[in-house]
């Protein structure tokens, strides 16, 4: 239907009566614009799916949300402004995506910002698919469009009388030509004049202008027709007017990137351009300027007939003034700051960022030679020699943001006021995260910390204190060598650190703004010759460093007030060379009292030395000494108390758990070694609220958590060490961790080490990358001093390089989430569990699993006080090595994972009681009984629980749970194992189907007996497959050879593929009589299949299918996943059941089942609702498990399901 001022309006599809209701969406970031509330008030709009969400920058958290549209997701969205000239106040949103079209007036803009629920705007239809669009600044009810066809499409808006609803009327189509394009971008330059660029899909870029004054004889103006990308382009941003000089011209630019992985810049000033034509032809002499679209190939001769350029454009293309390649892969956005001064208070490069499908954004600086670039203006580019751009574009810098593939979505502004020139970059990936950097000044601006990044020599140091650096009088300490350098460094405090050089120099650095403040520490002849030779330096108290050197020799340093008290003391002698310094903390010691490990070279203990300052002189002293014995080859790198024990790590990958003797002195307890490289364990950091746990980061680049185990009935018995958690983050090498609160309050767990050249800090808790450094690489010297939180202190890195000190700072992350996101690629796996311990059935965990091959494990919460639901990311497992196929939770204690290549995992999932919230998950077992090749994939598996050996329901000491898993291979063939933690996989039985892929498998039933001959105690499987060739197999061992499996009964339910199958089992006094199994067919319909046991002994009881029912096009597309929402168990009297379907045609669906009291006749099939699914190409669903459902894995629970795909969604019944 159409609205009465000429619009179309979408049509509303007649709907059932509703039964289903969409809770939570994490879908692609696919459209984002920044608003800028007030000078220090930014918000940035995202599109998600059909939703438009306001997030506050400042503290990342979401104001208010509402539906655009119906079924179509947002591609763009454009907050209008204000021109100087223009009288406008009120703030309007323009949102686009595909055809549909939408403004959200400022009343409901402002409602939103304030949390309140605004009505669901009108949604109208353009005659064609949008790629931008712009409201004018000089009167917010007008505005234009531009179509994938190079069509400007004016529109004009009504808004009525109550301020809640915009009305749209379109008016003409006008455009020089009709490519196709793939990008497109507009700016208003007057009130009559708008510019539009397009980049077309084969390599072109046309800059042309509309006039919105319908009196001219023609209402476009063609201005360049850009050639040199060698592939389509993807994205293309007009910058402002950009003055380079206080007098001279201003110039206009194009940015565009492109599918050739370049970055070009194009000065599209119109000033000094040839106007011999005043007017462009009029559209029916549209040819005489341009040919015939470009149906086919790029670049080529500009004058043939199939390309926009002909013969009066052939010099637009060396208006090009830079040229760079950059990213791995396609780019699909270029962004201008917006900055239009870039000479005041000094001349300043002119910034732009790229964005990319590798999920990077790049920062790039241009620079022009201002005089070539004036005379080529002047001269029109006519003599302009291609190959010489005017200008360089320097990388400067890539960040990844998100994870897996694309960014689909960015935006870049300056903030209005607040002194920032930093841009507020904001970056929407597949991945459903929302990233940000930058733009976050207060009104206070002029306190703002400055980050530094400072390279000095020694000589330069010297030099800056004034000592003339060939001066050799000892008075002064600045006798010189040849090749004197820093040699190691120790932060004292955050605004302070200690550096010792190769001569035995020492200086103290204090940071003050953006430089450092030096002075010398007064030292004699003497030491400075003991340091000379070799020394370590460490921090183990603020203001205190202790220095060790080749002569086993300790020193104190204490930073004083003032600069004519800094000086060292000796503290105490060692038996020989100090090989290194372990700064400990002791839970039990007093205030002002420090511990330190001091290792000595060749000697086969250590020694613990703690020191405190002396009542009556001040001056520091050892209060105590004591011996640690250590193994052979035990060399200290790392150590921390935990529980009473001293946990020490080695430089092999060895733990040790060190207990104290009657004397005071320590002794090994108990030691072990996860890791299978001979790396150090670098850090051991005690996890926050927990007396018993701690981190342990190794330079095998893992991290690992440990539980010490100290449930000891006898003294004598030993305490021992679990591993609970073993994850590999992207760090070549983990030197250190720390903990700190982050921007939500909560407690996150940060890493820091070395990858490749560069120092990483990275986040394990946000999976986000917080500072990146070139330092050269790892195995120099360094040190650094961590931020307690990210809304306040600093990260602080000094390091040498080439035999100067590099000092580097950085007040807040490079980047952080301004909302969290997801897998980067589709979902292939949802998996659904409740916690299994006591008290804490209020924690439920689903786990995801994707084709980036990664396994997310989630804390799923629907109890908060607003009546939302959430997802808390708690653990990413990065293990498998190809796409993953199925995923499967079994109780709460064991998560199952299978993918291609024969990878089959076993994942042990425990929860560790601390204030760092987190799942401790290590990989128990890996499946090694492979093909010769090794290159099948598993389809699918199911799991179950075997009974104990012994007649009682509880274990006993010394037994351990027993698992049935059966494979359904791509080769078509069936595999069952027993395994158990002790014994790994054991081979039950085996069958093989015909030709077609396997693609589903469940067991029906298990039979075991506890005197069975093999000690397996299985005497009896049944069980069901699906396949590519449309049927369902049953399958059985029998009695007399229980290893091989034999065909015993096979259904035709689909035409093709079957893509989706569970089974409700149908109970009769508490045991299952039969089975109602429903399957999702690539034949777009919905099958059911009864299946019954017959009633003869339990070992031979045989199972048929009495019934079976199709629907055809039961959905448009294959149905790629389905759950009974029921729960997986009904008693036969009571005979509805409840389907939910997802299809690749983007709906939801609710059936419902009616179970006919007759075995052989078909169910009755209603559908209850047909629901639009934000998640495309949908690879599973599963239900989520009420709080008050059984933990044991055989009940799901009732009212939610999850749908997993590209992206996921939960919906309630």
């Amino acid at each position: 239907m159409y609205s009465q001022r000429g619009g179309k309006m979408a049509s509303k599809n007649k709907k059932l009566a509703s039964r289903l209701q969409n809770n939570y969406v994490l879908s692609p970031i696919t459209a984002l614009d920044i608003y800028h509330a007030t000078p220090y008030r930014s918000l940035v709009l995202a599109g998600e799916d059909t939703y438009l969400r306001i997030y506050d920058v400042a503290t990342s958290k979401p104001l208010g949300q509402v539906k655009i549209f119906h079924s179509q997701p947002i591609h763009g969205i454009h907050v209008s402004k204000s021109s100087v000239e223009s009288n406008e106040t009120e703030t309007r949103v323009l949102i686009w995506g595909g055809q549909s079209v939408s403004v959200l007036p400022h009343a409901s803009l402002q409602a939103l910002i304030e949390g309140e629920d605004v009505p669901q705007p009108r949604e109208f239809k353009a005659p064609d698919w949008i790629y931008d669009g712009i409201i004018s600044p000089y009167d917010s009810d007008k505005g234009v469009l531009v179509t994938a066809h190079n069509e400007i499409v004016p529109f004009s808006t009504t808004t009525s009388s109550g301020g809640e609803n915009v009305d749209v009327t379109f008016g003409p189509l006008t455009s020089p030509s009709r490519p196709i394009l793939y990008s497109a971008n507009l700016a208003w330059l007057s009130p009559e004049t708008v510019l539009v660029a397009g980049g077309t899909v084969f390599g072109e870029i046309i800059v042309w202008k509309y006039y919105t004054d319908v009196t001219r004889s023609s209402q476009w103006e063609l201005l360049y027709v850009f050639t040199g990308h060698e592939g389509s382009i993807f994205g293309v941003s007009i910058s402002p007017e950009i003055e380079l000089t206080p007098d001279g011209p201003k110039i206009r630019m194009l940015a565009s990137c492109s599918d050739d992985r370049t970055i070009r810049i194009w000065d599209i000033t119109e000033a000094n351009r040839d106007r011999s034509v005043p007017e462009a032809p009029a559209p029916q002499d549209a040819k005489a300027v341009l040919g015939d679209a470009r149906e086919t190939g790029f670049g080529g001769n500009n004058s043939s007939s199939n390309s926009e350029a002909k013969e009066e454009h052939q010099n637009d293309s060396a208006r090009c003034l830079a040229v760079a390649m950059g990213h791995l892969s396609r780019i699909w956005h270029v962004k201008f700051t917006g900055k239009t001064n870039h000479h005041s208070p000094k001349e300043i490069p002119i910034e732009v960022w790229s964005f990319g499908e590798d999920c990077t954004r790049q920062r790039w600086e241009l620079s022009l030679d201002i005089k070539r670039w004036e005379e080529s203006v002047m001269n029109g580019y006519a003599t302009t020699e291609q190959g010489e751009p005017i200008g360089v574009l320097k990388h400067c810098g890539t960040n990844p943001c998100h994870i897996g593939k694309n960014i689909w979505s960015a935006a870049v502004s300056l903030a209005p006021g607040g002194g920032d020139d930093r841009p507020l970059v904001v970056s929407g990936g597949a991945d459903g995260k929302i990233a940000i950097s930058g733009g976050q000044s207060g009104s206070d601006s002029g306190s703002r910390y400055s980050d530094m990044d400072l390279t000095l020599s020694v000589d330069e140091v010297l030099a800056s204190l004034g000592v003339d650096t060939n001066d050799i009088t000892p008075e002064k300490q600045v006798k010189k060598s040849a090749k004197e350098g820093f040699q190691r460094y120790a932060f004292l405090s955050e605004q302070s650190f200690l550096a010792t050089t190769t001569s035995g120099r020492l200086f103290l650095g204090s940071t003050v703004k953006d430089s450092i403040n030096w002075e010398i520490v007064d030292i004699s002849d003497a030491i400075m010759a003991d340091l000379k030779i070799y020394n370590v330096v460490k921090s183990p108290a603020p203001g205190i460093a202790v220095l060790g050197n080749a002569s086993g020799k300790l020193y104190l340093f204490q930073q004083q007030q003032t600069s004519s008290s800094q000086t060292i003391q000796e503290l105490t002698q060692l038996p020989n060379k100090v090989s290194d310094i372990i700064c400990l903390k002791d839970p039990s010691q007093k205030p002002n009292t420090w511990t330190i490990i001091a290792t000595v070279l060749g000697q086969d203990h250590a020694l613990m030395l703690t020191f405190e300052p002396d009542s009556r002189t001040g001056d520091t002293k050892l209060v105590t000494s004591r011996r640690i014995d250590l193994t052979q080859h035990f060399v200290i790198t790392s150590a921390a108390f935990c529980n009473g024990r001293l946990i020490l790590g080695s430089r092999i990958g060895v733990l040790a758990v060190q207990k104290a003797k009657e004397d005071g002195s320590f002794e090994t307890e108990y030691s072990r070694k996860d890791c299978k490289t001979k790396d150090a364990v670098t850090c051991i950091i005690p996890l926050p609220g927990s007396n018993n746990s701690f981190v342990a980061g190794c330079r095998d680049g893992r991290y690992r958590i440990y539980t010490l185990n100290d449930n000891k009935k006898e003294e004598t018995e030993e305490a021992v060490l679990h591993l609970q958690h073993e994850i590999s983050p992207p760090l070549g090498m983990i030197e250190g961790a720390w903990f700190m609160t982050s921007f939500s309050g909560g407690i996150e767990l940060v890493l820091y080490g070395f990858r490749g050249n560069n120092f990483i800090v990275w986040s394990e808790t946000s999976r986000q990358e917080l500072a990146s450094v070139e330092c050269g690489g790892a195995h120099r010297p360094f040190d650094t001093i961590a931020p307690l939180s990210q809304t306040g202190g600093k990260l602080k890195l000094v390091f040498t390089k080439a035999a100067q000190m590099h000092f580097y700072s950085q007040s807040g992350p490079l980047l952080r989430a301004l909302k969290e996101g997801g897998h980067g690629r589709e979902l292939r796996g949802v998996a659904a569990s409740t916690s299994g311990g006591a008290g804490e059935s209020k924690y439920r965990y689903i786990a995801t699993a994707a084709e980036d091959t990664t396994i997310r494990i989630w804390q799923y919460n629907d109890n908060k006080a607003d009546g939302q639901i959430s997802f808390k990311p708690l653990a990413v497992l990065e293990k498998h090595s190809a796409g993953i196929q199925h995923l499967k939770w079994h109780g709460t204690t064991y998560l199952l994972s299978s993918a291609g290549q024969e990878e089959f995992f076993i994942w042990r999932v425990t929860r560790i009681e601390s204030e760092y919230e987190s799942l401790a998950v290590v990989c128990e077992a890996v499946y090694s009984d492979k093909s010769a090749d090794g290159d099948l994939r598993i389809m699918d598996f199911d799991v179950s629980s075997l009974p104990l050996a012994s007649a009682t329901s509880s274990a006993q000491e010394g037994e351990e749970e027993r698992l049935l898993i059966s494979f359904a291979l791509s080769n078509s063939e069936i595999k069952s194992y027993v395994y158990s933690k002790s014994r790994g996989f054991r081979l039950l039985a085996r069958g093989r189907y015909t030709g077609a892929c396997l693609t589903q498998i469940r067991h029906l039933q298990v039979v075991t007996r506890d005197d069975d001959d093999d000690g397996e105690g299985v005497v009896g499987i049944q069980l069901l497959t699906g396949s590519t060739d449309g049927y369902l197999a049953i399958w059985a061992t029998s009695p007399s050879s229980s290893r091989e499996y034999s065909l015993s009964s096979v259904v035709k339910v689909h035409q093709s593929t079957v893509k989706s199958l569970d089974i409700a089992r149908i109970n009769q006094d508490n045991s299952a009589v039969g089975w109602l199994v429903a399957t999702g067919g690539d034949d777009n319909a919905l099958g059911f299949t009864r299946l019954v046991k017959s009633a003869s002994s339990i070992i031979r009881a045989k199972i048929t299918a009495t019934n079976r029912s199709r629907i055809a096009g039961a959905h448009a597309a294959a149905i790629t996943g389905l759950t009974f929402v029921d729960g997986g168990k009904v008693e036969e009297s009571r005979d509805i059941l409840h389907v939910a379907t997802a299809s690749n045609d983007q709906r939801v669906k609710l059936w419902m089942v009616e179970l006919n009291g007759e075995e052989t006749q078909p169910p009755k099939v209603s559908l209850l609702d047909n629901q639009y699914s934000a998640v495309a190409d949908p690879g599973d669903v599963e239900v989520i498990p009420s709080t008050s459902s059984s933990r044991d894995g055989s009940q799901k629970g009732k009212g939610k399901f999850m749908v997993g795909g590209v992206g996921m969604e939960v919906w309630d019944l």
